[in-house]
């Protein structure tokens, strides 16, 4: 398996897809350290406790995976793998009405969850995929 895992590192669009999504980790860390200063749509000490601290765990993730897929390491990929499925895409679902503060919210987290599913799908086949 991490034959494989290294093989597809090395592949041409594998990489630029790892920094594709060292790019999108980076957004989002911008986005969550947007909310902690209080330049979201909610200042943030008036969202969910939930949200803030999902806040400081993916502000933290983000950075640290980012780079891990930008230096197109295996770490990298199995770190956002199982960090996308563990601290969102459960939480999100399983755990849903810790997150909602308006109905507008469930529309948020549906459209971060199929993004995310997209994105790990992607991730799989260019892994999979023999070149």
């Amino acid at each position: 398996m991490f034959e494989n895992l290294q093989n597809s590192v090395t592949q041409h669009w594998t990489g630029i897809y790892l920094r594709f999504l060292s790019l999108c980790l980076l957004y989002g860390a911008f986005v969550h350290l947007g909310n902690i200063f209080g330049l979201g749509e909610v200042p943030w000490l008036e969202t969910p406790i939930y949200w803030r601290l999902m806040d400081i765990i993916l502000l933290v993730f983000n950075v640290i995976v980012s780079v891990g897929l930008w230096l197109k390491t295996i770490g990298g990929m199995i770190a956002f793998t199982i960090g996308i499925i563990f601290l969102q895409i459960i939480p999100y679902t399983l755990f849903r009405q810790f997150f909602i503060a308006n109905s507008q919210d469930n529309n948020t987290l549906n459209g971060l969850i199929g993004t995310e599913i997209i994105l790990i799908i992607i991730l799989a086949i260019l892994i999979l995929s023999k070149k």
